[in-house]
């Protein structure tokens, strides 16, 4: 939305933002005092769905000047060292770990921070000798990125190999339990020790991380050079994401008296309009911001224009398809629900359609098409505590947990650019990361992307896509400056969508599984 100047001196005046946090958002007001009528040529039915919140442009800004996220390939550190920073080719660990903080602080994105920090396991590898030693020194890494990247959109992946520097990676993160950075196991059972996947099963109950992705679902969807970056967000390496946009769907079929309606007029033209101002944005990032001229990232090879897309996503699909069982007078809820399933399945081969048909501006890696994106949710407007992240199913309505996976297997097959389910657990799990693993192999049998699990009475906790300590989460909102820019997120995401609260699987469900 667009941004005033009452708006820079409220952020200038605030007793619960840091330096750092007031800098990030006088950024981002800048960028938002231009009205991309004007300035990107919106058309007045695009504004007007901006306007009644059916588009969410996550408050992204219109002077649009890097792409939102980006995710380098920095094996060309590795391979060439960086002119632009003077860095030579590293020969040691201690290098290679000083060279990447030093890049790390170089990569822009919506965040001001990077978002990708490679896949670290194959990074340091070839540096590991002595374990012990090379253990203090990773831990140290991590510790520098958390407190130095205060913003746990910050990723890091591993796998799908058992490595040394993985295995020491999963023991720091551990020892460390910090928000930043967020990581991914690309996990693949062909591939994949099962020793090893146990051990990230394990870290992942006691840190809400890695989370697990379906290695090969994502190689064919996007070929091996992928990362996952941010939440859960899969993007080409040595590429990104120029930009994100997201439809509200709870919000679009509460405007409608009939599935029909939504799926046959609001629906389509509401999508085609957001694809539309994507199309915008692009053209004014490559064509006006120079980045890609300008930038050592491009010139040194650690991006490349051509590997850029974009996302369109969804929030609020429970909440449309409640809304349309109860005009269809069926007193189910999405999740618990054949008719709601079915309602579901039509909207999502809806919007499908119409963006494999859009064709995309500047997105020749991805075929010249944009691609859906199961996006967690935020709190921007009121509007959002109307629409739960993604295509979940509302904390509070959760079936049990074969059920549930059953239900929600089926959607992840829309969204290449990423998705995700998290389930929380208790303590019986602990003493059964092969059950786990087990789960994990049965999700990604019934066609799972992605997924997520936790020890649901840990401190370090994911909210949707991203971590964020409960504790920190108090503070904030007792008026106390906190150093994550994301707890803000998380305590505004549970405001909405109650994300610390979901269902418990207890052993009875370990059972059942």
């Amino acid at each position: 939305m667009l941004a005033s100047l009452q708006d820079i001196l409220d952020t200038v005046k605030s007793d619960k933002l840091t330096y750092q946090q007031k800098s990030m958002l006088l950024g981002n007001i800048a960028e938002r005092l231009f009205d991309p009528r004007e300035l990107l040529d919106y058309s007045d039915e695009e504004w007007q769905f901006i306007e009644n919140q059916m588009i969410c442009d996550l408050n992204e800004g219109y002077a649009i000047y890097r792409p939102r996220y980006i995710l380098p390939d920095y094996r060309v550190y590795l391979e060439k060292g960086c002119q632009f920073l003077d860095l030579p080719v590293p020969k040691d660990l201690d290098e290679v770990l000083d060279g990447l903080l030093i890049l790390y602080s170089h990569v822009p994105s919506i965040t001001t921070f990077p978002v990708y920090i490679g896949r670290l396991d194959e990074l340091l590898e070839p540096f590991i000798e002595d374990e012990e030693s090379a253990y203090i020194k990773i831990k140290r890494f991590l510790n520098h990125v958390d407190k130095t990247i205060p913003d746990s959109f910050c990723h890091a992946d591993i796998g799908p190999y058992d490595t040394r520097a993985g295995r020491l990676i999963l023991r720091a993160i551990v020892e460390l339990a910090s928000p930043t950075p967020n990581m991914t196991i690309r996990y693949d059972k062909q591939k994949t020790p099962r020793d090893f996947a146990e051990l990230a099963a394990k870290a992942c109950l006691q840190v809400s991380k890695p989370s697990f992705a379906n290695d090969a679902y994502y190689i064919r969807d996007l070929g091996e050079q992928y990362g996952i970056a941010s939440c859960y967000n899969a993007l080409p390496e040595c590429g990104g994401a120029y930009t994100l946009t997201r439809l509200r769907l709870g919000t679009i079929g509460r405007a409608c008296q009939t599935t029909a309606e939504m799926v046959e007029e609001l629906l389509p033209r509401v999508a085609r309009c957001a694809l539309s101002t994507m199309d915008k944005r692009h053209r004014f990032l490559v064509e006006q911001s120079h980045f890609f001229e300008t930038s050592f990232l491009v010139k040194e090879g650690f991006i490349q224009r051509q590997n850029f897309t974009s996302m369109i996503a969804i929030v609020g699909l429970a909440d449309a398809v409640n809304h349309l069982l109860k005009q269809e007078g069926l007193t189910e809820t999405f999740g618990k629900s054949a008719r709601g399933d079915e309602i579901s399945t039509l909207i999502m081969d809806k919007l499908q359609q119409i963006t494999d048909a859009h064709p995309g501006i500047y997105v020749e890696r991805t075929h010249n098409r944009y691609l859906l994106h199961a996006q967690v949710g935020a709190n921007n407007h009121p509007e959002d505590k109307a629409n739960a992240p993604a295509h979940r199913i509302r904390v509070g309505e959760e079936p049990s947990l074969l059920a549930h996976l059953k239900q929600s297997a089926p959607f992840h097959r829309y969204f290449p650019a990423g998705t995700g389910d998290l389930f929380a657990f208790d303590q019986t799990y602990l003493d059964h990361p092969d059950a786990i693993v087990d789960i994990i192999d049965g999700a990604f049998a019934c066609g799972y992307r992605y997924i997520t699990t936790y020890l649901k009475n840990t401190d370090l906790i994911r909210v949707t896509g991203y971590l964020v300590k409960k504790s920190e989460v108090a503070k904030y909102r007792q008026g106390e400056a906190v150093l994550r820019d994301t707890t803000w997120y998380g305590s505004g995401t549970d405001e909405c969508a109650d994300v610390f609260d979901r269902k418990l699987r207890d052993k009875t469900d370990l059972n059942d599984a």
